[in-house]
């Protein structure tokens, strides 16, 4: 019984994988991706421009940075991604949807212990302008934090 059902299963990715519907709407998927942060990149690079013409140089600079950081990550996503297409396999698969759960797990038990130490911190030694500034601050860390929690299980390679 139980080698009829591991059969039925491998028969079935073996579908999956040469499913021309599937293989389909996972380029599609990939196509609007790159045109996403595409356009995010451009958009933080207008701001750039933007708000260092009206003087904050500092603000133009640390969105360009944002930008690189956006730009960098989206495509070592995006290299992965296309190299699973090209090999004919689907975008997500088991492990990587497991690796993005765990990593979402880590960067929710960092990002509390982070923000913590954020609001310690602005109380002594940073001084924020308003309290979007906070929230920008809070929101980039917990981004950067899913990302390097993200990229350090992938290259590991064990998600139990």
């Amino acid at each position: 019984m139980e080698k009829e059902t591991k059969k039925q299963n491998q028969k079935l990715s073996k579908n999956e994988l040469e499913n021309p519907k599937n293989l389909q709407k996972d380029k599609t998927r990939l196509l609007s991706m790159t045109i996403v942060v595409i356009f995010l990149t451009l958009a933080l690079i207008l701001f750039a421009i933007t708000i260092s013409r009206k003087g904050n140089i500092g603000a133009g600079i640390g969105s360009v940075i944002i930008a690189l950081i956006i730009l960098i990550f989206a495509a070592v996503v995006i290299k992965r991604k296309y190299t699973s297409i090209k090999k004919g396999f689907p975008i997500a698969d088991e492990r990587t949807k497991k690796i993005e759960v765990l990593a979402g797990y880590y960067t929710f038990l960092i990002s509390i212990w982070y923000l913590l130490a954020l609001s310690y911190l602005s109380d002594n030694l940073i001084q924020f302008k308003d309290p979007s500034q906070a929230l920008s601050m809070g929101i980039l860390g917990m981004a950067i934090i899913f990302g390097v929690c993200w990229l350090y299980l992938s290259i590991r390679g064990k998600t139990e």
